[in-house]
């Protein structure tokens, strides 16, 4: 009987000392938000910072007098940074837009264009062209290189007749595509350019 309590007594006291090992290494593990032991900002630490900025705001006044704990440069280098941030959340957006209509050009096929006598069109990176119907000649790139005639399996050198029905592909965006010697009609998989 002493044998079962003495052991019963031992297990509790195994337990509770268990139990309070691991409340007081997660306490230690813990950390303040925002510091090093807990790097992920919390709530609690964005309004403890914007408290801050405020108290301090609000003790120096309009930030001209003596003793104000933020000056005019501050105020304008955050007025400046805002500013940079808008503009990159602008660009970052029209970017978003771009990308989405060159994906919903690739989504729907084909597209028909229509070109007058002396047009070009230039294609980005990875789009194609079939040439329907009138008579155009191949544009190479910025870099050199030429256009692909997939369907003929060669290149197509600056100023190459571009011949009916085969599949034209633009490995870069950098100036390749067709130039409209009379009015055309051209199939485009992708995103292009007409000038």
């Amino acid at each position: 009987m002493r044998f079962k309590r003495k052991s019963r007594a031992a297990l509790i006291l195994v337990a509770v000392i268990s139990c309070l090992t691991l409340i007081i290494s997660s306490a230690a593990g813990a950390g303040q938000p925002g510091s090093d032991t807990d790097p992920l900002v919390t709530k609690s630490y964005v309004d403890q910072q914007i408290a801050s900025v405020l108290s301090k705001i609000a003790s120096s006044g309009s930030g001209t007098g003596t003793g104000s704990t933020i000056d005019a440069a501050v105020i304008a280098q955050l007025q400046t940074d805002v500013g940079d941030l808008t503009k990159f959340i602008i660009d970052a957006l029209t970017e978003i837009e771009t990308l989405k209509a060159k994906i919903n050009s690739l989504e729907t096929g084909f597209v028909v264009v229509e070109l007058k006598a002396g047009q070009k069109l230039l294609l980005s990176g990875g789009s194609e062209a079939i040439l329907r119907n009138g008579s155009a000649t191949a544009l190479k790139g910025a870099n050199g290189d030429l256009l692909i005639d997939a369907s003929g399996g060669k290149d197509l050198a600056q100023g190459a007749a571009i011949p009916l029905q085969h599949i034209l592909i633009a490995s870069r965006t950098d100036g390749r595509g067709l130039l409209a010697k009379t009015n055309c009609f051209v199939l485009v998989r992708g995103a292009y350019t007409i000038q």
